[in-house]
């Protein structure tokens, strides 16, 4: 109950006034999973051809991850400071693929995993299987087709695939445990991202450039546009495919959904979950 002092505090403003404050005051987690939880229901809801074409538009324009970091590459010296400036390129991807809203397969180890969370049953489950196999093999058929195309367009710019080939080269150096690892960082930081995203209003853009600023500066592993370098490898002959696929994709890809599912959702879940059951009538309101 509020005191009097508040009491007579909240008779002096005004509607105008207090729809302001209400309009800057942060949405509160439970509200944060509520506004997830309905993008994801409806995501789980979209017929198959729809998620193929969004997810294959994905994995193209991740490709540009790539593309735009060699351009930065290409034209900056080799110097300490290279990474910092270098690392922006790989950001344009994600900006591309979340503000156009098309489906990408680790946003979905969150927003999808959501409805599932809340109401666990065997049809919202299928369904959710569904959405990953399909997102997720329309998103690597997309970034592939985009690394094939770098390949075959390398002969236009040579210092651009040189810097292409570079940057996948070291995107795939690692041994399967530490690409396990800096995946579930990639995973867990997207995860961040989408969990955010109701809250940042009007800095949408800035909060996709940070956070995906940081997952190729930590060089984490994203299973989406490091199918891209993984096909550049492959395409050339440094690396054959069984290799790039057990011993980068899969692991990657098992990282992505344990820092993004384990790690942050059902994490993430377990703090509200006791608030949720108290809301038997929910007042939130999703943004």
């Amino acid at each position: 109950m509020p005191d009097s002092s508040q009491k007579k505090y909240e008779d002096r403003i005004d509607e105008t006034e207090r729809e302001a404050i209400e309009d800057s005051a942060p949405i509160t987690s439970p509200a944060l999973f509520e506004a997830i939880r309905r993008h994801g229901e409806s995501e789980l809801n979209r017929p198959v051809s729809s998620l193929v074409m969004s997810g294959l538009m994905a994995g193209l324009a991740l490709g540009f991850c790539v593309l735009f970091e060699a351009l930065l590459r290409s034209h900056l010296p080799d110097t300490d400071w290279r990474p910092l400036v270098e690392n922006f390129g790989y950001t344009i991807g994600f900006v591309i693929v979340i503000l156009g809203q098309m489906q990408l397969f680790t946003e979905n180890t969150i927003t999808a995993v959501c409805p599932a969370l809340d109401e666990p049953s065997r049809p919202v489950v299928i369904r959710l299987a569904r959405l990953w196999i399909v997102v997720l093999l329309s998103n690597l058929v997309g970034a592939g087709l985009f690394g094939l195309i770098l390949y075959l367009t390398g002969a236009y710019q040579p210092e651009v695939w040189q810097a292409i080939f570079e940057l996948s080269q070291e995107a795939t150096a690692y041994d399967w445990f530490e690409t396990l690892l800096r995946g579930i960082g990639a995973g867990w930081l997207i995860a961040v991202l989408v969990w955010m995203r109701p809250n940042s209003r009007h800095s949408e853009l800035l909060l996709i450039v940070a956070v995906t600023y940081l997952i190729a500066l930590a060089e984490f592993s994203h299973v989406i546009a490091g199918m891209t370098e993984a096909t550049v490898m492959i395409a050339t002959g440094a690396k054959p495919f069984g290799e790039m696929m057990m011993g980068w994709v899969v692991p990657a890809l098992l990282g992505n959904i344990l820092g993004g599912t384990v790690f942050f959702t059902l994490l993430a879940f377990a703090q509200i979950r006791a608030e949720l059951a108290q809301e038997k009538t929910p007042h939130w309101r999703a943004r």
